[in-house]
């Protein structure tokens, strides 16, 4: 599949502004990883480590919190993840995907909604 990016809206779940940025869709992700700078802005509270393994195999440790997020009209309040100092890329991963309902169409390279799940 190829890369493609999405609007996406980042706010506090607490309320207070938001902010829109471009975000890579990376079904490959698990979690939403925006950049700390944009997360603190929006005063969203660091609440756990979170340890993972990149692509690569190399293993990580991050900062994870609480954000509304909104896609589409869709928005729900997900996991997402504090990224790298000095990294100001935005990544959409699987688990928001599937919390604002939306599935990827690989051949037009867009998100769909959709009614269904696996429970």
């Amino acid at each position: 599949m190829g890369s493609f990016s999405t609007t996406v809206r980042v706010g506090n779940p607490a309320g207070g502004d938001t902010f829109e940025v471009e975000a890579l869709v990376d079904t490959g992700a698990s979690h939403s990883m925006f950049p700390t700078s944009l997360l603190d802005a929006l005063h969203i509270a660091r609440r756990s480590q979170f340890d993972g393994t990149l692509a690569d195999g190399s293993e990580v440790s991050y900062w994870s919190g609480w954000a509304l997020i909104g896609i589409d009209g869709e928005e729900a309040t997900c996991r997402v993840i504090f990224g790298p100092e000095g990294d100001d890329s935005s990544v959409v991963g699987s688990t928001t995907l599937q919390m604002l309902m939306f599935k990827v169409d690989p051949v037009r390279e867009v998100l769909e909604p959709t009614t269904r799940i696996r429970l």
